[in-house]
């Protein structure tokens, strides 16, 4: 691969241990994550991933997934009030999914909370500077907690084969490690936690190994215990996450979206001790959200790049919306879309898609897709 294959990049942006890898494995194209690259695109047809990540098991980069870490008589507490989901019964070995709002109600990170060890919990989040949000809270409640982002690049092994492949190499019972949960082990001899959680609901599993300085011991090992499984490495499946109802809720400025328009209101403990923004979220919930999270079937060929949200109108014309992503679909054979529009809009009125190349028609469909 010469320089000339792949967009440019800049030393200014932080590495994770695996670039030189991804890079040998045909990378071409990254996106800027957590003041990381990430690698998104082999430059492969993307059937040929689509079925890796269904039928067989796929590899990421995804060191750019940074851990906000609480360490310290208060971690727990912290993270209770940190998070609109209720923590302070998460258990030593358990992960939970939870957004993280500011004092508006507006998500500012998706996070998968780990507590790997009685004084520890992790916020291993989205594009956001979770640590500096975490630290500035710890310090004006006067919390006994150490926040920092530690030395920690996790990978995620992803797809049917997944446990076929890390059960030689993990220090742990796999089988027993059950969806949402976590354990500190050694993986190929290097210390690590692994969680059984991941950006898919294929099964898979996510590996923490626990400093830079050995994680691609981690990385070649998996990549040799998958060659009998077909194990390709890829970035994150767009296409795939958006079938499953995946997505990054604040992506590009997260339009200020809360989490009851992100149709998370389940998952809240609006009732229970404060947290950050539970006032603003009450609400919300009083007066009703005014924009839902609603799924789309699209009309046309393929769409092209999604590179922005696109206007979502009415049949009159009139901007109810927008698309936040859109793919093809190949379990569906068709273009599907995740948009946010006025709650007012009924489920079932016809809507238009501004595509780039066009308007299309676009009806509802629930999500998850498949």
């Amino acid at each position: 691969m010469t320089a000339g294959d792949r967009q440019a990049l800049h030393y200014t942006t932080r590495r994770s241990p695996y670039f030189e890898r991804t890079l040998a494995a045909g990378a071409r194209e990254f996106i800027v994550y957590n003041h990381m690259y990430m690698p998104m695109d082999y430059g492969r047809d993307p059937r040929e991933e689509y079925a890796a990540i269904t039928e067989r098991v796929t590899l990421w980069d995804v060191g750019a997934e940074r851990q906000a870490e609480l360490r310290g008589p208060d971690a727990l507490a912290l993270a209770d009030y940190l998070s609109p989901r209720r923590l302070s019964d998460l258990e030593v070995g358990a992960c939970r999914f939870t957004p993280v709002c500011d004092e508006r109600g507006e998500i500012i990170a998706d996070c998968i909370v780990l507590r790997p060890w009685p004084d520890v919990v992790w916020f291993s989040h989205s594009d956001a500077d979770l640590d500096l949000w975490a630290f500035g809270l710890a310090r004006a409640r006067g919390a006994d907690v150490e926040v920092s982002q530690p030395d920690v690049a996790p990978m995620q092994v992803q797809g049917p084969r997944a446990a076929d492949v890390l059960a030689g190499l993990v220090e742990l019972d796999l089988p027993s490690l059950e969806r949402f949960r976590c354990a500190s082990t050694t993986v190929a001899g290097v210390s690590a936690v692994v969680s059984n959680t991941g950006w898919s609901r294929e099964p898979g599993y996510e590996v923490y190994p626990l400093a830079s300085e050995r994680a691609v011991e981690v990385w070649d090992a998996i990549v040799e215990a998958g060659r009998a499984h077909g194990l390709l490495v890829t970035g994150p499946n767009l296409n795939r996450a958006v079938e499953q109802g995946i997505t990054d809720t604040q992506y590009r400025m997260n339009s200020g979206m809360n989490p009851l328009e992100a149709g998370l209101g389940s998952l809240l403990d609006l009732d229970g001790d404060p947290f950050v923004g539970r006032e603003a979220l009450r609400r919300v919930r009083a007066e009703g959200p005014r924009r839902k999270t609603f799924g789309l079937v699209v009309a046309g060929e393929p769409f092209g790049p999604f590179e922005d949200f696109w206007p979502l109108r009415d049949v009159g014309g009139r901007d109810v919306g927008h698309v936040r992503w859109a793919v093809w679909s190949y379990a569906l054979g068709s273009n599907i879309a995740i948009a946010i529009l006025e709650s007012s809009t009924p489920d079932d009125a016809p809507l238009v898609v501004a595509a780039p190349d066009g308007e299309r028609r676009a009806t509802a469909h629930p999500i998850p897709f498949v």
